[in-house]
């Protein structure tokens, strides 16, 4: 398909055929000199493998990016990135994606924002305005990147989860000498069957629905400027040179303007503007990209393009670039306690990014509170002591425990719940679902089974605070099976193979119906054996 034009957007769809005899030869060759033409089941070799292949197509990516000198072609990838934003917010207000497969565009879209991100680290002539044979080897080059990338970044998940996941791939070569990388064991049916139903817990998670105009909001008053003009200078200045998109400013002009405009300190302007920059001097390594993905030292972050051109810096940025990233940082990272480095300068934006991060874990409590209240369960919230008749609370909120986000009754099945809540980022790849696999194993068991413990020894406690809380006699918990819980807004791999369930709020409601009936995996193993796989599944 190629290039493709949807609803007044150019878009490059993801071709394969051409590439693959070019990259997945030249890859399966790499492979079979350096360890052999057979089958790898064995853990340590087949991770060994799978970092080789991710780094030779990095490798590949890295060259044929460094063989562009001049400001065509990183210009072009920057129309292709608006056009694609312009797409997106068609297809986020009802459109279709039409043509066009909804994944590999994501893939797409993040593609060129790698792509000019590297065009920080190269000494750039001016170019001039593509021919259209120019415009067919930009195409074709670009094509290739996203063939490259497409596989990097697939080898970057395969290397996740085979990290996650003892023994998670095995490797072997096909008639024809192309490498092949396969589930081992049962996981690929578990894959299978489960990952597709995360769909409708992506869509129906919990977020913070005023992110973006509070954001807006403590930037005016931190910085002491209009967020709506900070960002209109720029486009101002470009219009006052030409009309083109592609128009470049010295970045030094901006905070000069705006340090005028509102006489502020030019290093509190300057900490604005470079908190939205990426530059030669602090963009991550391809490698760093993809592995450390929600760090704030991208493009996804920083719109604000500085290139190096004839010796001189300048600034290259696109409307539709600005409200993403404005976006991005406001749902995706200040509530974790990210911004970016410079904006942590200013103490009054550090002090709204801990304000954002201690409030986020109540908008998924707040909704776990609705649906326990509308299930009639009898629950506590964020307990840090229990009262006791006729005598001082317990105090748990220290090693001894710690406070517990949720504690449920529940009388049809005898049990109670212990639960702590995680409002996590939206992870979308194993790369990220690793970093929550780690965070969860590492800090949350520990912290959820002291409390679990805690509870388990301390019923009649339990029991009796409910009784004052509740204000009812009658009550006997003495016999009830304690369980731990995590309680989460999207979802995550460790919800699928945890020591713990990790229930998302779109599960929740059926979870706690007595007609909740775990997934069952159906597997048949190399001998024609039916297995059924059940929590976890990856074990």
């Amino acid at each position: 398909m190629g290039r493709v034009k949807i609803y007044g957007n150019l878009i490059l769809s993801y071709e394969y055929e051409p590439y693959r005899e070019i990259y997945w030869t030249n890859l399966s060759k790499y492979i079979v000199e350096k360890y052999g033409k057979i089958e790898f089941t064995e853990h340590l070799v087949v991770e060994a493998i799978l970092l080789d292949c991710f780094q030779f197509l990095v490798d590949e990516f890295k060259s044929l990016i460094s063989e562009e000198s001049t400001t065509s072609f990183f210009n072009y990838v920057f129309y292709l990135h608006e056009q694609s934003l312009e797409f997106l917010v068609k297809t986020r207000g009802g459109l279709a994606f039409g043509k066009i497969d909804e994944n590999d565009f994501s893939r797409y879209r993040r593609i060129l924002k790698l792509i000019l991100e590297q065009g920080c680290d190269i000494d750039l002539r001016w170019g001039k305005f593509p021919t259209s044979e120019e415009v067919f080897r930009m195409d074709d080059k670009i094509q290739r990147l996203f063939y490259l990338g497409t596989w990097f970044y697939t080898f970057a998940d395969y290397i996740a989860f085979h990290k996650m996941i003892p023994n998670a791939k095995k490797i072997n070569f096909d008639n024809d000498g192309f490498i092949g990388i396969h589930w081992q064991k049962h996981y690929g049916s578990s894959y299978n069957e489960l990952f597709p139903k995360l769909n409708t817990d992506y869509a129906n998670g919990v977020f913070d629905e005023n992110a973006v105009h509070e954001l807006m909001e403590a930037i005016n008053e931190c910085f002491e400027i209009d967020y709506d003009y900070a960002g209109g200078l720029i486009f101002e200045i470009k219009k006052h040179f030409s009309s083109s998109p592609f128009q470049t400013i010295e970045p030094y002009v901006l905070p000069k303007n705006l340090s005028n405009q509102f006489n502020i300190s030019e290093e509190s302007a300057k900490q604005f503007y470079n908190g939205l920059s990426i530059s030669k001097e602090n963009k991550q390594p391809i490698e760093d990209v993809i592995y450390k993905p929600y760090s704030t030292e991208r493009y996804m972050y920083r719109p604000i393009l500085i290139y190096q051109i004839d010796g001189e810096s300048r600034a290259l940025v696109g409307k539709e670039k600005f409200a993403e990233s404005i976006y991005v940082l406001s749902t995706n990272a200040i509530s974790w306690n990210t911004i970016p480095l410079e904006w942590r300068q200013n103490k009054y934006m550090f002090k709204y990014m801990s304000q954002k991060g201690n409030e986020h874990d109540s908008i998924l409590e707040d909704e776990v509170e609705e649906i326990l209240k509308n299930r009639g369960l009898r629950y506590v919230r964020n307990i840090k002591s229990f009262k006791r008749p006729g005598e001082n609370n317990i105090n748990i909120d220290n090693k001894v425990a710690g406070e517990i986000d949720f504690i449920v009754i529940d009388n049809s099945s005898n049990k109670i719940i212990v639960a702590d809540s995680k409002y996590n980022k939206a992870k979308y790849e194993a790369v990220g679902f690793r970093t929550d696999n780690t965070n969860f194993i590492t800090k949350y068991e520990p912290k959820l089974k002291k409390k679990i413990d805690w509870v388990s020894n301390n019923k009649i406690i339990v029991q009796e605070h409910f009784k004052i809380i509740y204000q009812i006699d009658d009550l006997d918990i003495s016999n009830y099976e304690v369980i731990g819980l995590f309680f989460i807004n999207t979802p995550t791999f460790y919800m699928l193979n945890g020591s713990y369930k990790a229930i998302t709020l779109n599960q929740l409601d059926n979870f706690l119906s007595e007609d909740y009936e775990e997934i069952a995996v159906h597997h048949m193993d190399e001998e024609g054996n039916e297995l059924i796989i059940k929590h976890p599944y990856f074990n």
